[in-house]
């Protein structure tokens, strides 16, 4: 008998879809690490399906100035100014006590599609050694009312916090932002 169970947890596993497009379908975000040469802490890439247009995402991530509004765990942001789809934007993170708020300054650079929106930053100034990533967002299989967001950072802060902790809170931080924008973005 105890074979015959074996089996059949090896044929459910095998049959299980580790398909990207079927994850991505059945409501996963998918989160990667990638090393980066030279620095503690990685990359980090999360891709989710929103079941809302592309451009109702991007008026929500493009408006760095409302980020204290409509995204989670920011403090206060605002947007320092914007010439052509350079945007310069201060944010500031909320860390839980006793930790001190992380404040960037980072510079944009935004492409309004379609096909493709994207806000691609680096930072100029702030607590952090290194900040930059970007959102890019596309119709999902060329459908309007579905996009594909792809979220990718790579944020090191001067702060002194031992480097696992920080790669937890990045790994089950971001799956939990594209909870949210699901939320907000529901038609």
């Amino acid at each position: 008998m105890l074979i015959l169970v074996l089996g059949l947890c090896a044929a459910a596993a095998a049959a299980a879809p580790d398909d990207p497009k079927t994850r991505l379908e059945d409501g996963e975000v998918t989160v990667t690490l990638r090393p980066i040469a030279g620095s503690s802490l990685p990359e980090v890439t999360a891709r989710g399906l929103i079941e809302a247009p592309a451009e109702r995402i991007w008026a929500i991530i493009e408006d760095c100035g409302q980020f204290a509004k409509t995204m989670q765990h920011i403090a206060r942001s605002r947007e320092l100014s914007r010439q052509g789809q350079t945007v310069v934007c201060e944010v500031e993170i909320s860390l839980p006590p006793p930790l001190a708020n992380l404040v960037g300054v980072t510079q944009a650079v935004h492409v309004v599609g379609p096909p493709k929106w994207s806000r691609t930053w680096r930072l100029l100034r702030g607590d952090y050694l290194v900040n930059e990533g970007s959102w890019t967002l596309t119709r999902y299989a060329d459908d309007p009312r579905r996009t594909l967001a792809v979220y990718r950072v790579h944020a090191v802060p001067k702060t002194h916090l031992p480097d696992a902790l920080l790669r937890y809170e990045q790994r089950h931080a971001l799956p939990e932002l594209f909870r949210h924008l699901r939320q907000i973005t529901k038609g």
